[in-house]
């Protein structure tokens, strides 16, 4: 049995990729510690689910909205400080530059420090440093799970220069002594080897325990209002193709809905109903809150389609698996899927589940919902082909597998 400390900026319940982690972890015998982050009132309080996990927690580290105003300012000053110096032209070590790029990042060093252990698998950037300095200080050994491509991750602006440097020079800098990477796509990991000279890290899909899934397939979703398209993310946000589908929806002989879960990113709401209002489809665009993620499963299966409708904005949207086409499968629900790259290699792997349609394309978009939704026999086939991928291909039971192996080469 190994001591094994995972470590996110995150909140459990907005990184379920680490919850699952933990779990597997846990249970092949070895003594799990979770270090994460709060910074939002619905995240603190869905956190709350997972106190009876077989792996004990740190106190969560505050900042932002939910940290004490005095470690607050403190925050914001340390990573002001660093940023002023780097564009300054220093150059500091690692530790200084995730100070820089995280509020969290000190608060997380020392609370992975604090706790003995034989492995630090960092979750995101802002993790990295704390999981290596852990190491440093243990004797131990570290590593890092890219569920993003992350230097791809920010629009190839001017203004996100500065940004997409920090998060390279940290990466450059601690990737090389990683005991092991895993990467959540084929594409991701592949952008990591050839970005950093790195070994081509173990891919391990963003992908659910067979438990969350229903009994059996359905011939159709029994969500109301129907028929039903459905999309789901932490944010409700721009840039992931939630504008096109509103313009499909008048597009559309099958008169669908279109139902989004998650938390609206501010403004956004209000721009996404008025651009419904516009397409005359007020009616058939629904907002729903935010759920834990060991629930994403069950309320999927209520709707007949899911969407995954990334416009490929930046690199890492292009490369990138979402958890969103693997949640619909264990569903029973099939995908429309935008046609980028990681879509594109995806749907050749799951036949009869997933549709391509043109990224950002409203009518494309229409014509993938009515192929299904106007003919309920090919609906039927392909809820079914999805259940039947998720239970016997796509499931954390098979996958889970490859992150065991690489957890087990890299301990003494």
């Amino acid at each position: 049995m190994a001591r094994i400390c995972l470590i996110t900026p995150g909140h459990l319940s907005t990184n379920p990729r680490l919850v699952k982690e933990a779990d597997a972890l846990a249970a092949a015998g070895h003594d799990v510690h979770v270090v994460a982050c709060r910074y939002s009132a619905w995240g603190e309080a869905a956190d709350a689910a997972f106190a009876a996990r077989p792996w004990s927690r740190s106190a969560p580290v505050p900042f932002g909205p939910r940290a004490p105003l005095p470690r607050r300012l403190a925050q914001k000053a340390r990573r002001s400080l660093w940023r002023a110096r780097l564009k300054a032209g220093h150059s500091p070590p690692p530790a200084a530059l995730a100070a820089a790029l995280h509020d969290a990042s000190a608060g997380l060093a020392a609370a992975a420090e604090a706790v003995p252990a034989d492995l630090y698998v960092a979750h995101y950037v802002a993790a990295l440093p704390a999981a290596a300095r852990a190491a440093a200080r243990h004797g131990a050994r570290y590593a890092f799970d890219a569920e993003d491509f992350h230097t791809g991750d920010l629009p190839d602006r001017p203004e996100h220069a500065f940004e997409r440097d920090l998060i390279g020079r940290i990466e450059a800098a601690l990737l090389p002594g990683c005991a092991y990477l895993t990467a959540a796509s084929p594409g991701i990991a592949e952008a990591y080897a050839r970005a950093y000279g790195v070994a081509r890290p173990q891919v391990v899909l963003n992908v659910f325990p067979t438990a969350e899934a229903p009994p059996s397939p359905s011939p159709q979703g029994g969500a109301d209002p129907g028929p039903s398209v459905y999309w789901f993310s932490q944010t409700i946000g721009p840039d992931r193709g939630l504008e096109c589908a509103v313009r499909a929806l008048p597009l559309a002989a099958s008169r669908p809905h279109l139902h989004l879960r998650g938390l609206p990113a501010a403004g956004y709401a209000e721009a996404l109903q008025a651009l419904a209002r516009e397409q005359g489809v007020a009616d058939r665009l629904h907002l729903l809150s935010p759920a834990p993620p060991d629930r994403m499963v069950g309320l999927a299966a209520a709707f007949d389609l899911g969407l995954v409708g990334e416009t490929g904005v930046t690199t890492n949207r292009r490369i990138a698996l979402t958890n969103k086409q693997f949640t619909y499968l264990l569903a029973g629900v099939p995908s429309l899927l935008s046609d980028i790259p990681a879509h594109r290699d995806f749907a050749a792997e799951a036949p009869g589940a997933a549709v391509l349609y043109p990224a950002d394309d409203p009518a494309g978009l229409a014509a993938a919902m009515d192929a299904l939704l106007l003919d309920p026999a090919s609906l039927a086939r392909a809820r079914s082909a999805a259940f039947a991928l998720g239970r016997d291909r796509f499931n954390w039971e098979i996958e889970q597998s490859r992150l065991l192996a690489a957890v087990e080469a890299a301990l003494p």
